[in-house]
């Protein structure tokens, strides 16, 4: 699906799918600009050449506790 039509009903779907049924026009609206732009630049990430050393790694180091 092309993110230009991408429509506010469509988001809206999208929306009570996961249970955010009390949002109203304007968060439609701010729901849909990000979503778009999420997506824009999910599209521009060079992967192709990604290997899992690419991977960020997260670590985490707990203090002595003697």
């Amino acid at each position: 699906m092309s993110d230009e039509a991408l429509t506010l009903d469509e988001i809206r779907r999208m929306a009570a799918e996961i249970g955010m049924t009390r949002l109203t026009d304007g968060h439609l609206q701010e729901l849909l600009r990000a979503t778009r732009t999420a997506r824009a630049r999910r599209a521009a990430l060079p992967f192709a050449n990604l290997t899992p050393a690419d991977e960020p790694a997260h670590v985490f180091r707990l203090e002595d506790s003697k």
